[in-house]
């Protein structure tokens, strides 16, 4: 009978390989380990912000003045271009001055009357004068003729009187404008029949400098009264002007005027705010806000707004804490500027804010923290536009 099986001596040489080939196997079908979201972060820093406020407001001109004309007639002759530029001065319109002319002419021939009566009458009063000692004439006739006299001094008064007025009326006929400015369409065409204190001929409106008028809270006024007694030499901010497609006009305005009451019915206050008009950019009527400077926040913190999350009424900041894990904290805010929030309590300086990759960075992940290539928080005066 056969003997046992006996192990081949070269089996030994097998086994090394079979253990390579299985720790390869292995390795194969391990998976490499997940590295954590990227995301971008923003250190907060504390800086004095200007907190504003952006208010509609209404572009009036500084000054328009209505053409109305003082005398009544037909408009004869229009010397002016709608739209175009005008001197204090220029002649605008002319009414038919004939029936003016005529007046004229009347109120000289009635002066020229009463003065030669006036003057036969002195000549009475001095030749009845020196027969008065003598009594050579009764003293009654002397009092007459000095009377009548001084009648016709006050009839060529009255008459000198209405011959002014007659030219006043002419020189009304000649309607100029009273100031420099712009002038608009005319209302009246040539032809046509204008009165006396109630026919819009024209407007005439300044343009540089050109009015905003705009209204605050009462909350807010007192805040920036407030600000300025408490600092008297703060120099008074200058006023941005905010135009429809968000650009701010290039020259600050300032304040020039407040109401002498508050608005009960709203409780606001009306201001004007004056902006210079070189160029002729602004026109009445805009659509336009104001931006107003109504406290220096000390040591504010701004976080991009992107950065704030809001849900069931509450306010969020999503946080990188200690060991680059998530932390979603609530915070309270105050002002908005521009694209930026100040926040009043939650965070402090120095803590880091996950500003762009929020989808990514869930409470108690690990993150893999990039800083931001520019600084998202900015000073308000950067936010404004």
């Amino acid at each position: 009978m056969p003997g046992p099986l006996k192990p081949c001596s070269h089996n030994w040489l097998f086994l090394p390989l079979v253990a390579l080939t299985l720790t390869a196997c292995n390795k194969a079908t391990e998976k490499p380990a997940p590295q954590p979201p990227e995301v971008i972060v923003q250190t907060i820093a504390s800086r004095d912000t200007p907190l504003s406020m952006d208010i509609v407001s209404e572009l009036k001109a500084f000054r328009e003045v209505e053409l109305r004309p003082r005398v009544s007639g037909l408009v004869t002759k229009q010397y002016f271009q709608p739209g175009k530029k005008v001197k204090e001065g220029d002649l605008l319109f002319s009414i038919d001055p004939r029936a003016y002319d005529e007046a004229i002419i009347d109120a000289q021939a009635k002066l020229a009357e009463s003065e030669a009566v006036l003057a036969r009458a002195r000549q009475d009063v001095e030749r009845y004068k020196p027969l008065l000692p003598d009594n050579a004439i009764p003293r009654q006739t002397y009092d007459q003729a000095e009377a009548f006299a001084k009648q016709n001094e006050a009839v060529v008064q009255a008459r000198r009187a209405g011959l002014e007025k007659t030219r006043l009326d002419r020189s009304y006929a000649e309607v100029r404008s009273p100031l420099s400015g712009q002038v608009g369409l005319q209302k009246v065409e040539v032809g046509g029949l204008a009165t006396s204190g109630s026919t819009v001929l024209a407007t005439v409106s300044t343009v540089d400098p050109i009015a905003s008028y705009f209204s605050i809270p009462e909350t807010t006024y007192l805040k920036a009264v407030r600000g300025r007694l408490n600092d008297k030499d703060q120099p008074d901010t200058p006023i941005e002007l905010v135009l429809a497609d968000g650009s701010i006009y290039k020259f600050p305005g300032r304040i020039d005027f407040a109401e002498r009451a508050l608005d009960a019915a709203t409780g606001t206050l009306t201001l004007r705010a004056i902006f210079p008009n070189p160029n002729g950019l602004l026109r009445p009527g805009m659509n336009t806000r104001m931006r107003v400077v109504y406290e220096v926040a000390q040591n504010a913190l701004l976080v991009p707004q992107r950065a704030v999350t809001e849900m069931l009424g509450k306010t969020f900041l999503t946080m990188v804490v200690d060991g680059e894990k998530i932390e979603q904290r609530a915070v309270k805010t105050g002002a908005r500027l521009g694209d930026q929030w100040v926040i009043t309590e939650g965070v402090k300086a120095g803590e880091r804010i996950v500003v762009d990759g929020l989808q990514k960075a869930r409470p108690g992940t690990v993150v893999k923290a990039v800083a931001a290539a520019a600084p998202a928080i900015a000073a308000a005066s950067a936010a404004k536009s």
